[in-house]
């Protein structure tokens, strides 16, 4: 796959990409185990880009984050085939359905092999019998879910997009933001790393696929610097860093 050739596409794919990672990482933290927390009547306790903490936590406040990248990746994915082939929203949509659908899906597998993670806490909190077959289960719903969802991002990214580029720098916001968390570092970026370099792998595995295939120029549209996407995605980002990143709360995990 031919890399964008203008040096301006790519400052506005990296603006694009880390908004999209940042949709992703509110989607889960935030929207999906915050927003369940505080349905159920329990308060928040601990939340930053990496952990969350809730006083009336369930099976219910634990699922709801990885559902909740689910829901917002298929939604992403419904707008992307609304936007134009060859446009920054319709690559930004790309984007934030691929870090969503990889985040969610991922997680089943994740849990399934390591026995932690927001859905091992389902299982146990629900008490389903036998564990192995259950884990083995949700496993191959996240295989199923992540193989799925390579093949949906690889059917709607604009052609010639290097996918190596947004991979990087959705692993790169994650790893800083866990930088201004107030705890432990080295725990927190550990769970940074898992949550955007591990589980956004279908994309390197796209862009080595399209750097065996015939090369391919991007489109023209996505070779121009939009400053529109570099000031939001900048004020975004520092947000993201100085709110979410640094967090609420100061001890805990997710």
């Amino acid at each position: 796959m031919k890399i964008l050739s203008h040096a301006h596409s790519y400052s506005t794919l990296a603006a694009v990409a880390s908004v999209a990672f940042i949709a992703a990482c509110v989607a889960h933290e935030a929207v999906g185990h915050g927003g369940m927390c505080l349905a159920l009547g329990g308060r928040i306790t601990l939340l930053t880009s990496v952990y969350f903490r809730c006083t009336n936590g369930g099976p219910l406040t634990d699922a709801a984050g990885p559902l909740m990248n689910l829901i917002v990746g298929a939604s992403c994915w419904l707008l992307a085939r609304r936007r134009p082939v060859a446009s920054w929203s319709r690559l930004f949509f790309v984007l934030a359905m691929a870090f969503n659908l990889f985040w969610g899906a991922g997680y089943f597998i994740f849990s399934a092999a390591t026995n932690t993670g927001d859905w091992a806490f389902v299982l146990r909190d629900l008490s389903l019998e036998p564990r192995w077959l259950w884990r083995v289960l949700m496993g191959t719903l996240g295989a199923v879910l992540y193989v799925w969802s390579t093949r949906a991002v690889a059917s709607l990214v604009p052609p010639g997009t290097p996918l190596a580029w947004p991979y990087l720098v959705a692993g790169v916001v994650s790893c800083v933001a866990a930088l201004f968390y107030v705890g432990p570092t080295l725990p927190a970026l550990r769970e940074a790393v898992r949550e955007s370099f591990e589980s956004a792998a279908g994309l390197l595995f796209l862009a080595f696929l399209g750097s065996n295939r015939a090369r391919v120029s991007p489109p023209p549209s996505l070779m121009v610097r939009s400053n529109g996407w570099l000031l939001f995605s900048a004020l975004v980002t520092i947000l993201f860093f100085l709110v979410l990143g640094r967090g609420y709360g100061v001890t805990g995990h997710g």
